[in-house]
């Protein structure tokens, strides 16, 4: 009689009872883009598609709400596919998370368009003031807060402003993620969403 071997599950942490998440991206631009890749690559999420605002086309935040609609509809033509999510990102600025969720509800309900359920499967990630500012308090940098922008600030920007530096600190700040400890209020909002479509552990 042949032996029966033990059955080996990837080591990503697959389960028999856990299906593997897929997500299409709905972004403001290239960095943001980046991180996120990154950050579901480290929980297994599998990218389909992504979809950064074009560069240099005006407001990248005007882009995504504009895109926020037409994106829930396709997601929602799909809800017979299992663990499919949507992430929507848009900078916060000086509006910040209530007031862009408010936003993004206004482009359903102008669209006729049922609004986003609490437990349905499009987490809405609102970094504020940018992705920036994620970075630089995901990479241990002092003195972040949700008050200015610092993307151009002189303080940060050796974390971001070549190639290799963007890559290193997106790395970081990825590894840093799931800090539930953190003082960001943008980022205690994304760790809630971020259970939505698998980018949480638990």
């Amino acid at each position: 009689m042949l032996e029966r071997l033990p059955t080996i599950w990837p080591s990503s942490g697959w389960t028999m009872n856990r299906a593997r998440w897929r997500v299409r991206i709905l972004c403001e631009d290239r960095r943001t883009e980046q991180f996120v890749c990154r950050l579901c690559k480290r929980y297994d999420v599998r990218v389909e598609h992504v979809a950064p605002a074009p560069a240099g086309k005006g407001s990248a935040s005007a882009w995504v709400r504009l895109k926020y609609a037409t994106s829930v509809r396709k997601r929602r033509s799909k809800n017979f596919q299992a663990n499919l999510g949507l992430l929507v990102v848009i900078d916060g600025d000086n509006v910040g998370v209530e007031g862009r969720l408010r936003e993004l509800a206004q482009q359903l309900e102008d669209a006729a368009i049922d609004p986003r359920g609490p437990d349905e499967a499009i987490a809405v990630f609102v970094p504020t003031w940018s992705i920036e500012t994620w970075l630089a308090h995901l990479t241990g940098a002092d003195g972040v807060d949700e008050k200015a922008p610092l993307k151009l600030d002189e303080r940060y920007r050796v974390l971001w402003n070549e190639p290799k530096a963007a890559s290193e600190t997106i790395k970081t700040a990825v590894a840093g993620w799931d800090d539930s400890s953190t003082p960001l209020p943008s980022h205690r909002a994304a760790l809630a969403e971020a259970r939505r479509i698998g980018l949480m552990q638990g």
